[in-house]
């Protein structure tokens, strides 16, 4: 193998592994084993297992963030002026959707690392560096709600994308919390849930414009 099927191979068998075992559970051994390589590969590439950890939540990530850029690019597409507040959550809804109510395994790995607490025994540096990434795809998020309704202040809009990221990486939708409650089996699509997380998260955000529009009126 190249050295770039080489990290991909480690990358996706480590994702395997830490998604099943979590970051403590999971052995370097296995990892270089279901890549197909040495295990000595794996400090070759990247360093530590912790290095290694970082790296499969930065691809996770990354796949999620692109798929998401693109549905936002798409909007932008047919709206110049920018996009409605309906294209921001469908955008960062739709990759996570996806996945979390696929069959396939690869995706089922992808959702669990999404989902995992960072290990016990990552360091202070590593969850730093973790936060850090996610905290710079999530200004370019905040700045697009913020764009779309520009009668909220910034802490609203804040406020406003915890609450449908929140509703995004639903207990249910993430791990099925509730589905012995349902009464019935049913299966729903990736576009239908979608579908109800965008009019959940616009009805919200609307109720918080019309909140601070009738407080100003009465001040």
């Amino acid at each position: 193998m190249s050295k770039v099927e080489t990290i991909d191979a480690l990358l996706e068998s480590a994702i395997r592994c830490f998604s099943q075992y979590g970051y403590d559970g999971a052995s370097l051994r296995d990892i270089a084993a279901g890549a197909g390589v040495p295990l000595s590969t794996i400090d070759m590439y990247f360093g530590s297992k912790a290095d290694l950890y970082v790296a499969v939540n930065q691809k996770v990530w990354s796949e999620i963030d692109q798929e998401r850029r693109q549905l936002l690019q798409a909007a932008l597409t047919k709206q110049p002026s920018g996009p409605q507040l309906s294209d921001i959550v469908y955008a960062l809804a739709l990759p996570v959707v996806a996945r979390a109510l696929s069959h396939s395994k690869h995706d089922a790995a992808r959702v669990m690392i999404l989902r995992r607490p960072v290990g016990g025994r990552l360091n202070a540096d590593v969850g730093a560096a973790l936060e850090d990434a996610a905290d710079r795809s999530i200004v370019r998020w905040i700045d697009s709600i913020a764009h779309s309704c520009p009668t909220l202040s910034r802490q609203d809009v804040v406020w406003a994308y915890s609450f449908i990221i929140a509703a995004i990486y639903s207990w249910q939708l993430i791990d099925h919390r509730y589905d012995r409650l349902l009464g019935q089996h049913i299966e729903r699509t990736a576009e239908d849930v979608v579908a109800d997380i965008v009019a959940f998260g616009c009805a919200g955000v609307q109720a918080m414009i019309d909140r601070r529009t009738t407080s100003s009126v009465n001040k």
